[in-house]
Order: structure tokens, then sequence, then C-alpha cells
């Protein structure tokens, strides 16, 4: 029987978020802009089965935290096979140029959040994609919640930057 100290949620998010991105990623896709969503659904999974004291510590955390990863990816492919495409609401205005335009302002964000140093783009991340309060974000990382709101608010002004810059490239 294997035994190691129970890691805190923000150690497993530090410490496991890049295999876990990495091994979604390459699984499911770069391309597929649910990776990130089925990420998040791992971890939300191995916190609250540590929490709820599920894991039996048989095996190390990374192998509980792969296992839990095969299984929610095998499960995220079967669900995308299943599901049809859905259509637009009946007497709904379909409107395909907005959805090309909402396509073409996403793939641009996406583009321009790459270019971001990586705590830039993790700290955006935390906060905004996962919710993650500043104060939380900013005990993570081991610095002030005036620091972290800086830090989030310089973030914001330089990807709002490169996105200006390459529109302004583009044209």
């Amino acid at each position: 029987m294997h035994k190691e100290k129970t890691e805190e949620p923000e150690e497993i998010l530090l410490k496991y978020w890049p295999q876990i991105s990495f091994r979604v990623k390459n699984s499911i896709g770069r391309l597929t802009p649910d990776w990130e969503d089925v990420a998040s659904e791992i971890l939300v999974s191995v916190i609250e089965a540590l929490r709820k004291k599920k894991f039996r510590e048989e095996s190390s955390l990374g192998t509980f935290i792969y296992s839990v990863t095969s299984h929610k990816i095998i499960d995220f492919i079967r669900k995308k096979k299943k599901v049809l495409p859905k259509m637009p609401p009946t007497g709904s205005a379909f409107d395909p140029y907005l959805q090309v335009e909402t396509k073409e302002r996403v793939r641009l964000v996406s583009r321009c959040l790459k270019e971001l140093k990586p705590k830039y783009a993790d700290i955006l991340y935390l906060h905004y994609y996962l919710d993650v309060p500043q104060s939380e974000i900013a005990r993570i990382y081991g610095i002030s919640t005036g620091r972290m709101s800086s830090l989030i608010q310089t973030a914001r002004n330089t990807l709002r930057d490169l996105i200006n810059n390459l529109q302004a490239r583009d044209l």
C-alpha cells in the first residue's frame, strides 16, 4: 500500500495541470475547443474524490489522476460520437454571419492567448474561465491580493494590445 501526504487542491492544480492538459489535448485534439472543459472536469473530479475520501491510496496520486484522466477522455469521446449536431430552435433567427464572426473572434483571442507569457495566460484562465477569486489565485502564487489584481490588469491590457496589433496586421 502506497502512502503519501494528501495534497491541497491548489497544489494539485499547479502540479498536475500541465500533464492533464497535455494528455487531454493529445487525446481529443489541440484544436478541439472542448479540451479545456474536459481537463477542468478532470481536476474537479480528482479534488471531489479526494475530499470524499474515494482515493484509497493504493497507488500514487499521479496514478490515480492518470486513471481519472483516461476515463474522462473516453467518456468525452463516447459522448461526442452520440451527440447529433444541434439545430437552432424553430422560430429563432439563425444568423450565419454572426456565427462566423463569433468563431473568428474566438480564434483571434485564442491565438493571442498563446502569445501571452504563460503566467499571464494561467492567471487569466484561472480568474475568468474557472472563476477562481483573485484572493485564491494570490494565495496559490504566494503574493498579495493587490499584486494579483495588478497582474490580472496587466495580463488583460497585454492581451488587448496583442489583439489590437494582430487585427491591425491582418488589415
